[in-house]
């Protein structure tokens, strides 16, 4: 094909208007270079998460829980979007995950949400197999897990960013761990309410002691110990009374 002179092929516009649409970055110092990184971590854990309890509130009956999980997808999401935000700001561009160079935009969301996708697969799978109880204490056992692996990221970008003088990262860091603790405390406090539902489910009564038949059995040797004092303490007085009044009567007679 003959091109006229002054003019450009048509390879040679498409190429010239990716590189024009392509995002421009800085060239980072140190410091912002570990922040970027660190925060890309975040952001492709976020993206993991976001995916990973998609699915759990689709395997999850229990209606307080269920709730709890539906508002923490949309925090995680606005997670994802603040650190995507600062990154962006610092010069970045949203990547691929832990120590990774830089790649396209959006590869570190993808990896994390096909690593969330496997783990998803696992806990329908498991789903299938097990009773409704023991579904959910598994994936809130998963959730508690990966909670604390986000506070103790979310802490180190925190503590990073003040030493190096970055209060907007810091402040950012420090809000999304104060989320992350509020969900690992509920989720702690959640399990052993867990447990106990697999007891009910799987446990047939007579294998476990009944609240109800320890409390009276309780009340009853509370009465009774009440009772016994009570007739000892009587038993005294009288013989005091006894003991007391007999030098009176004496004293009388003379």
């Amino acid at each position: 094909m003959t091109v006229a002179r002054g003019s450009t092929s048509p390879a040679t516009d498409t190429k010239e208007h990716e590189t024009a649409m392509a995002p421009r970055t800085k060239e980072l110092n140190e410091r912002d270079t570990k922040l970027v990184q660190w925060l890309n971590e975040a952001h492709a854990k976020e993206a993991e998460l976001e995916a990973a309890l998609g699915a759990h509130v689709g395997l999850t009956q229990k209606a307080s829980y269920k709730k709890r999980l539906q508002q923490h997808l949309k925090e995680t999401r606005e997670h994802k979007r603040a650190v995507a935000r600062r990154i962006k700001a610092l010069g970045g561009a949203p990547q691929a995950g832990p120590g990774l160079p830089a790649v396209p935009t959006g590869v570190g969301a993808a990896a994390g949400k096909a690593k969330a996708a496997v783990k998803a697969q696992a806990g329908a799978a498991r789903a299938l197999i097990t009773e409704q109880a023991e579904t959910h204490l598994r994936n809130v056992q998963e959730e508690l897990r990966e909670e604390q692996v986000e506070i103790a990221l979310y802490l180190r970008i925190e503590t990073f960013a003040t030493e190096v003088g970055d209060r907007d990262t810091a402040s950012l860091a420090k809000r999304i761990r104060r989320d992350e603790e509020r969900m690992a405390k509920y989720l702690t406090a959640e399990l052993p309410r867990l447990v106990k539902d697999v007891v009910r489910a799987d446990v047939p009564r007579d294998q476990r002691p009944t609240s109800s038949r320890s409390g009276r059995g309780s009340s009853r040797s509370r009465s009774t110990s009440r009772s016994a004092t009570s007739s000892r303490g009587g038993t005294s007085s009288r013989r005091s009374a006894a003991g007391s009044g007999a030098p009176g009567r004496a004293s009388a007679r003379r």
